[in-house]
């Protein structure tokens, strides 16, 4: 077996097992939980439909209750729909909008009339396209055999620019050295170049520059993908705010598009094409047509009794009983078949029209914003790239990265793998290990860091910079001394324990750590009682400010916490704050007795590196100091 044959073979059973792993998860917990599932806040129960209309080629649905629920469910999911047993379901649909007491979801399928009853349930569940196209990506590059798969195997090395000496004119006149470098660099190689940006140092600002210099500079179309839809929007935004003359399309499921960029997304752009109205006429054909179809009988295989259509109406004509069916039948269905085919044809001539309109759209796009999966979707198939532009690449498994990949030429990722990996259920350590990070170890040539960081205090920074970046950060000025102090006037004598200048502080915790018993995590009650006492200090002075922790569990107790004291903070998980900031952040570490997955290191660069001005740790003192590394930052809190 060669090496690409091998590579291929090992990413095909890897990501099935993902994906029988993700699937076994939502089943097993939702036979395991049942009911009680809603109380881990995988779904919502007794919820009745109301239909909200029709947009974007999807029917739109309401399901609410009168009681209010919490949720992890979020815009952009895919959810199962059921009546009775979640299992027996099949009916999938994609969440818009979740309210206190309702949920807004859109259906790509006709909706059945049990959905606007009582007792709906909704339940999280897997994303199997994505598996698929997964898939597709490693056959297709199997086959192909492009030149960036050799340069990922390492078969092959990626080409050295010409010349390194070309000038520039950069667009974005406030970037840094260290990014105009990178920008330079990606736009000058030919075939790959990766972009390191740890947080806070303007890595998709960055990209955004080098997607807008591939398109002016080298003249190329750029396909510009990203893992998650929320990652993908970021850089259609910066796109349409810093260069809004530059032609962008955001191809995806439009409930999955943030509603204030609907505008730019490739079904906004069908609905509003001039040739769109002929597409209107042509389905109030069909839709009239039917319904006059549909006074006649249809041929199912009890009336048809194996005859084909043109045998059922050329014994029409005869008007004669056929087979022991009644000629008035046989009418009947003949009356059925000539409609149907008029129908079809209309059909075929709207799916023309639909692909016309598509191909004129596309076609006059600079650059196309998709995620990486919806670059492998029905509507790009046809459609290649001068170079694939992935930023967040480090949180994307490589068989994901591989989609965009295969529709280009050229390859520039952006990431930082210092960070979180992506979310590995089946806990493979081969599908943790992101592309990013092999080339970027592989062909270290072909990268570069940025340095200046522009979010935190330099002593939030300190700890992290010497851990994991060999110290070459830096923080801007307009940062480096930014303390909560910056926000309050007069602070009262009994808060100053907490509001003051010190960025980061430590506070020791005797508390026990809990086991829960709904789900395979952690909780500590004294520690969360610790986090409301600091939060209702940071609270009474308006301090915008975000509570983060490892564990789920841990995140539900602190959610009911808050919401018995009328507290309106945000409470998540590290993994879900990855990639975003606020002034003050508070980390509830929760484990007293073991480690667990605090041993992940990666967890901890990316929990301390998203305040700004104030960094509260809470934890047990008498565990962490038994590792080196929290030792240490131990040791640079309480300096």
């Amino acid at each position: 077996m060669n090496l690409i044959d091998h590579y291929v073979r090992k990413y095909l059973n890897l990501i099935e097992l993902e994906r029988k792993y993700e699937m076994e998860f939502h089943k097993e917990e939702i036979k395991r939980l049942g009911r009680k599932r809603e109380e881990v806040g995988r779904a919502i129960l007794n919820l009745k439909g109301t239909f909200l209309g029709e947009a974007l080629g999807c029917t739109l649905v309401r399901f609410g209750r009168k009681k209010e629920f919490k949720t992890e469910i979020s815009p952009g999911d895919v959810v199962l729909v059921s009546k009775d047993d979640p299992l027996k379901s099949d009916l999938y649909a994609n969440v818009i909008y979740v309210g206190k007491n309702f949920i807004d979801v859109a259906f790509d399928i006709d909706v059945p009339k049990w959905v606007f009853k009582e007792r709906v349930r909704i339940d999280l569940f897997i994303n199997d396209i994505t598996f698929k196209r997964m898939k597709e990506a490693l056959l297709k590059i199997a086959k192909e055999k492009p030149k960036l798969l050799y340069i990922i195997l390492g078969i092959e090395k990626p080409e050295k620019p010409f010349r390194e000496d070309i000038n520039i004119e950069f667009y974005d006149k406030s970037l840094n050295e260290s990014q105009r470098y990178a920008v330079k660099m990606a736009v000058l190689n030919k075939d790959l170049y990766l972009i390191h940006g740890p947080p806070g140092t303007g890595k998709t600002r960055t990209l955004t520059e080098v997607i807008v210099q591939e398109v002016r500079f080298n003249k190329h179309k750029v396909l510009a993908t990203a893992d998650s839809n929320i990652a993908a929007d970021n850089i259609l935004e910066y796109l349409l705010k810093k260069y809004p003359d530059l032609n962008v399309v955001r191809v995806g499921h439009p409930t999955r598009i943030n509603k204030e960029l609907i505008e730019h997304s490739l079904p906004y752009l069908i609905e509003t094409h001039e040739k769109y109205q002929e597409i209107k006429r042509i389905k109030e054909k069909i839709k009239k047509l039917k319904e006059e179809r549909d006074k006649f009988l249809k041929p199912s295989p009890k009336w048809r009794r194996g005859l084909s259509d043109d045998k059922i109406v050329k014994i029409a004509k005869k008007n004669k009983d056929y087979r022991g069916i009644p000629k008035q039948k046989i009418k009947s269905m003949a009356e059925w078949i000539v409609r149907n085919r008029v129908i079809k044809r209309f059909v075929d001539k709207l799916d023309k029209i639909e692909k016309d309109i598509v191909d004129d759209i596309l076609k006059k796009a600079d650059v196309v914003v998709a995620t990486n999966s919806m670059a492998g979707s029905e509507i790009l198939k046809d459609y290649y790239f001068d170079v694939a532009v992935i930023d967040e690449a480090s949180q994307a498994m490589e068989p994901s990265c591989l989609i965009p990949i295969t529709k280009a030429n050229k390859l520039i990722m952006a990431g930082d793998h210092k960070q979180l990996p992506p979310t590995v259920l089946s806990d493979n350590e081969e599908l943790k290990k992101t592309l990013f990070e092999k080339l970027i170890n592989k062909y270290p040539e072909f990268s570069t860091i940025l340095e200046i960081q522009y979010r935190m205090n330099e002593k939030i920074m300190e700890f992290p910079n010497r851990m994991f970046y060999n110290n070459r950060l830096k923080a801007h000025e307009s940062v480096k001394n930014i303390t909560l102090l910056d926000l309050i006037k007069d602070v009262d004598e009994e808060d100053r324990d907490i509001i003051n200048e010190k960025p980061v502080q430590f506070i020791h915790v005797d508390g026990e750590e809990k086991r829960d018993k709904e789900s395979p995590s952690y909780y500590n009650i004294e520690e969360a009682n610790k986090v409301l006492w600091v939060v209702k200090k940071l609270v009474k002075y308006n301090i915008p400010l975000s509570v983060i922790t490892p564990y789920d569990a841990q995140v539900r107790y602190l959610r009911r916490l808050f919401e018995e004291n009328n507290l309106d903070v945000e409470v998540n998980t590290v993994d879900g704050f990855q990639g975003r900031e606020n002034e003050a952040i508070v980390i509830s570490f929760v484990r007293t007795r073991k480690f667990g997955f605090l041993k992940d290191l990666r967890r901890l660069n990316v929990a301390i590196t998203r305040a700004k001005r104030k960094l509260i740790l809470i934890g047990n003192k008498n565990l962490l100091k038994q590792h080196p590394v929290y030792n240490e930052m131990l040791s640079w809190a309480e300096s």
